[in-house]
């Protein structure tokens, strides 16, 4: 799950694809020399990406042009191409591609830039989790068939590697998980890419991976991100240290990371006996950079230097069936977000988003210190209806989100909510302006159906409010 953060925080002729990234191509005009013109897009609505799912200024790709199937003979090798951040790349001198006069070519391209490639294997290293970005293995084979009189091209990329996100809490006996250091035990970390191919080979490099961590709004939340190589990883061992005390989760039996997917698990250590289980929720859906569900896990304390082997969760659990963080993608400046309009959604068809007040509408933005969520402005009457939520088979229904105001101190009640046409009942005070509070709401009745309002007054919101992070769960 996405958290908001309140500190500071490539080829296709005509085919842009399924996208969240498809940066500036309209801004392009085909040149009359002949150069080869890029711009760009990356399938899937999750990044890894500094920042978001943006590209970074000066952000480099290597670009072949071919003709035929040999890659290790094209036209064009490695050429060096950047962007200033819009997603168009250029190059200068020597790098600049230009269409051979006659006949047709294929593009191959892939990120990061690596200066000192040989031939068309790309080296793959994950053991630095640093900086992400660096690691985030991108490639585009889908440019086919241009040539000098094509238009503009859209390089059209894929992630080549899973990513893997732990949001773990703190839970009893742990008064804080700050200082929190998470590695997973054993694994590979690199590879070679053939870049002719597109095949994941000579994967090696055993060791303990040790996994990115970023502080939440709170010492009792921490987000754990790996990216890692596509393969195997059943009966694992994830290592947790904090405060002096060692947890361990064996990853479920025959677990399989598979490239281009994002797998996410919320994590409770405690120190108490009893209780300890996994959650698996949701089933992996076969798209780029898909958000696939992991499940929740509480972890006992470790004793004999041994954690306990969560188990797959059976009939009667509770379990996540819908989580909408409104992606990566809500602008910080206007035009907004809208309702209708908006690409950026977690969840997709057939969950439908609506505006409750066409005029007076509530927008998906997001400011430099908070991710995209949907914001609620000052003395206007506004709303919002996600509805079509797939809840068959569940019961014990509760809702949660987060809810942040513009003041301090205002009231939760202002933003009022509604299940399947039911008020219900909010009530709370919130603490620092723009800091976000997570509320509950049980007792909702079972319903093949699901359809959430939020909405509110002219007259009661005098702040301006942020919803994100809508959750449903039941028992299945």
């Amino acid at each position: 799950m996405k958290k908001n953060q309140l500190f500071g925080a490539a080829v296709a002729l005509l085919v842009f694809g399924h996208s969240c990234k498809n940066d500036a191509y309209r801004d392009l005009v085909p040149e009359g020399n002949g150069q080869v013109q890029f711009t760009s897009s990356i399938g899937g609505d999750v990044s890894t990406r500094v920042t978001g799912n943006k590209w970074d200024n000066n952000d480099a790709i290597g670009v072949f042009m071919k003709q035929g199937a040999n890659l290790g003979s094209a036209l064009a090798m490695n050429k060096k191409y950047t962007t200033a951040g819009n997603g168009n790349f250029s190059a200068e001198g020597a790098e600049i591609i230009n269409y051979p006069e006659t006949g047709s070519v294929d593009f191959i391209a892939y990120y990061p830039y690596a200066a000192g490639l040989t031939g068309t294997t790309l080296p793959v290293n994950v053991a630095d989790q640093s900086n992400q970005a660096a690691i985030d293995i991108l490639y585009s084979n889908n440019a086919t068939g241009l040539s000098k009189t094509s238009p503009i091209a859209n390089l059209a990329f894929k992630h080549q590697l899973a990513k893997v996100e732990l949001n773990v809490k703190a839970g009893t006996g742990i008064p804080s998980v700050t200082g929190l250091a998470v590695a997973y035990n054993s694994v590979n970390t690199t590879a070679t890419f053939d870049l002719a191919t597109g095949a994941m080979t000579n994967v090696s490099g055993s060791q303990n991976l040790t996994a990115k961590t970023t502080a939440q709004t709170t010492s009792a939340s921490q987000l754990v991100e790996a990216i890692v190589i596509p393969g195997n990883y059943g009966a694992k061992q994830v290592a947790f240290t904090v405060a002096g005390s060692s947890f361990t989760w064996t990853l479920p039996a025959s677990l399989q990371f598979e490239a281009g997917k994002k797998y996410t698990y919320d994590i409770v250590l405690q120190t108490e006996a009893g209780g300890n289980e996994v959650i698996v929720t949701g089933a992996a859906t076969i798209e780029d950079w898909t958000t696939v569900p992991g499940g929740s896990v509480n972890l006992g304390l470790d004793e004999q230097g041994g954690g306990e082997e969560p188990e797959v969760p059976g009939t009667g659990e509770e379990a996540t069936f819908f989580l909408e963080t409104f992606g990566t993608e809500g602008p910080t400046a206007n035009p907004r977000g809208r309702m209708a309009t908006y690409t950026g959604f977690d969840m997709k068809a057939p969950v439908t988003y609506t505006d409750l007040f066409p005029i007076d509408f509530a927008d998906i933005r997001s400011t430099t210190q908070i991710n995209s969520h949907v914001w609620m402005p000052s003395a206007r009457t506004t709303g919002f209806r996600i509805s079509g939520i797939n809840a068959t088979g569940y019961s014990n229904l509760k809702l949660s989100y987060d809810l942040a105001a513009n003041a301090t101190g205002a009231s939760a009640a202002v933003i009022k909510v509604s299940v399947n046409g039911v008020d219900k009942t909010v009530t709370g005070t919130l603490g620092a302006s723009n800091t976000f509070s997570t509320y509950m709401i049980e007792g909702i009745a079972a319903s093949d159906l699901v359809t959430i309002e939020f909405s509110t007054t002219a007259n009661d919101n005098t702040a301006g409010y942020r919803v994100d992070n809508i959750k449903l769960v039941g028992t299945k």
